[in-house]
């Protein structure tokens, strides 16, 4: 069982690096779809294949310790999809945003996974009950579902320039802090369960 922890472990090493790439990810493709230039939003596509290759070698591993691991893995493999169509779309905001909600419900979906599946072997490894996985999966949807609000909200209500730029700060701030709260629990799962 020792080895299943430790692989489990080093797989979502894996997945941490795939979201820190992640966040390149969100900034490039938001960064091209405001200021209308494509080559940053092909750069983002790019960068989404490699997150989506990092995050399935590392679901792949993980989920030697265990099997649930796989529903995450169809969760990142749609969302890899739709996050390349999102960057690769042309003049059709409501196409882009559509995707891109897609995208985030698909994240989100796998975020809750992991974080169950990883709390759950965590209590196994170490004995004691582990409620970080499931504090981790909340605070991502509730950011998750506030940073889907901003971007429904400026296509919704046609806003001005100025404000236009504090609703996608508000959006990029958002999708950042999803990512560095599930880096924290994804570093912390991979302490624990590679521990000797």
């Amino acid at each position: 069982m020792e080895k299943q922890f430790s692989a489990a472990g080093q797989g979502l090493m894996k997945v941490f690096f795939g979201v820190c790439l992640s966040a390149a990810y969100v900034l490039l493709n938001t960064m091209g779809l405001v200021l209308v230039l494509m080559p940053l939003r092909v750069l983002s596509a790019i960068i989404c294949l490699a997150v989506f290759f990092l995050v399935f070698v590392g679901l792949t591993a993980s989920s030697v310790a265990e099997s649930g691991y796989r529903r995450a893995i169809w969760c990142a493999r749609i969302s890899a999809v739709v996050g390349l169509l999102a960057a690769l779309s042309v003049d059709n905001p409501i196409l882009i945003l559509s995707l891109a909600v897609v995208r985030q419900l698909l994240e989100l979906a796998g975020i809750f996974v992991v974080c169950r599946l990883s709390g759950r072997l965590m209590a196994e490894r170490d004995g004691a009950t582990d409620r970080r996985g499931e504090l981790t999966w909340r605070l991502c949807v509730l950011c998750g579902a506030c940073g889907i609000f901003c971007g429904i909200s400026i296509f919704i209500l046609h806003m001005s320039g100025r404000m236009m730029l504090a609703v996608v700060a508000v959006y990029l701030a958002l999708q950042l802090l999803v990512r560095l709260i599930f880096m924290v629990f994804l570093y912390r799962s991979r302490g624990v369960l590679t521990a000797r």
